[in-house]
């Protein structure tokens, strides 16, 4: 049990971690893309990015209560003979994380100067898993 606890603490700090990432990422390409266009660097916009990071957290953390009672239901329910089919996972948290860390992705590519160049990687990639059937 212990074990395994610590195995999610380690996989929730990954995730929201990951998340983090992502979002500098963006706030990186942001700021280089204002610089480029001869844009002032406000307060604002970092605002904008450090209130975007709280709710993404707020959001995560939402995910990771909910998850956290299923698995507590799924650690009760296999301990009480129940044998639980389903593994102890934090599902939700993970499919949130890696949702936001997309949407930071993209958002990275509408920042960055070869955009043009990403867009037409993304339709070939596209065609490509069309054809095989992915």
């Amino acid at each position: 049990m212990r074990n395994l606890f610590a195995d999610i603490l380690i996989l929730l700090f990954a995730e929201y971690s990951g998340v983090t990432l992502a979002v500098l990422a963006d706030l990186a390409t942001g700021l280089r893309k204002s610089r480029r266009e001869g844009r002032c660097l406000t307060s604002r916009g970092l605002r904008r990015t450090v209130r975007k990071l709280v709710s993404y957290f707020l959001a995560l953390f939402s995910l990771t209560v909910v998850d956290g009672m299923v698995m507590v239901a799924l650690v009760i329910y296999g301990t009480a003979g129940g044998g639980s089919p389903v593994p102890v996972f934090p599902f939700l948290t993970s499919m949130g994380a890696v949702s936001l860390a997309l949407i930071e992705l993209k958002s990275v590519c509408e920042n960055s100067p070869h955009r043009d160049a990403l867009r037409q990687a993304a339709g070939i990639f596209m065609k490509l898993r069309k054809r095989v059937g992915l």
